[in-house]
């Protein structure tokens, strides 16, 4: 683990592997990097592999704001320090939604994207909001709990319950409520980011219970790779690593074949 300075805020960032393009893993709301530690493992056996941890996430410092837009920014700027631009970036829950930002707001650092169970529908609605007023009269992360309940099918293992939910619900509440601070950028602009997105090699991973709309993606979208997990959670990649790890590895292909992506699409 290395410890970066960036934008005022030392992060803790984790780097394993060799190769290009480079695989950036970004976590979501309330966690940190182990939630894509078994693709971490596996990819950098042959690509360079990065993990942070979010401002007041794992073991970065809380160091405020901890907005999306702020994650979106500190992302961007540890692919510039490391040198791995462009890099593809993994984004789980609303990690999803900073990679998205981090394509809009710093596209010279982005070789493609992959969602991972993102939260489109509850960002894009104005769920954020009412999750915010919750955690923020609560004075803890306790309005969590349905939520991560929500997370889990038949089939989620009983480790991977009882790892998601002690760290969710040890997150620092102030921390969960400043990421879902900024929510307005994507009740307005969800659409155009996620447009912005097709334009690169683009992916997005499903649980069995979606948290954004597949068929609505299908509908507006020309070039999105869309693959359901069945029988999934929302941590499918804690839950079935091999087949999250195959679906990287299938999505790789696509950046080299793709003809929009300089150097790596066809002649």
């Amino acid at each position: 683990m290395a410890r970066i300075t960036v934008n005022d805020a030392e992060l803790a960032v984790y780097e394993a592997g060799t190769g290009d393009p480079a695989f950036v893993f970004i976590h979501g709301l309330a966690c940190d990097h182990t939630v894509w530690q078994p693709q971490f493992d596996d990819l950098s056996r042959d690509h360079r592999c990065v993990a942070i941890d979010l401002r007041g996430c794992g073991d970065s410092a809380p160091a405020p704001p901890f907005d999306t837009t702020q994650a979106a920014d500190d992302v961007a700027e540890v692919i510039r320090e490391l040198g791995v631009a462009p890099a593809i970036l993994v984004g789980h829950s609303s990690g999803g939604l900073v990679a998205l930002l981090v394509n809009d707001r710093h596209p010279d650092t982005v070789l493609g994207i992959v969602l991972g169970d993102a939260t489109l529908t509850s960002a894009s609605g104005g769920g954020w909001t009412k999750l915010l007023q919750q955690i923020d009269d609560a004075g803890s992360t306790e309005p969590l709990r349905p939520l991560i309940e929500s997370f889990f099918t038949e089939e989620t293992p009983e480790e991977v319950r009882e790892k998601v939910t002690s760290m969710m619900l040890s997150a620092r509440p102030e921390v969960v409520s400043g990421m879902l601070s900024n929510s307005s950028v994507f009740t307005q602009r969800m659409g155009e980011l996620l447009k912005a997105a097709d334009q690169k090699p683009f992916m997005a991973i499903w649980s069995a219970q979606p948290r954004g709309n597949p068929e609505r993606l299908r509908e507006t979208l020309l070039f999105i790779r869309q693959e359901p997990i069945a029988g999934a959670g929302h941590f499918f990649q804690l839950e079935r690593p091999e087949v999250t790890n195959a679906l990287l590895r299938a999505f790789l292909d696509d950046v080299e074949r793709d003809p929009r992506v300089p150097s790596r699409g066809a002649s």
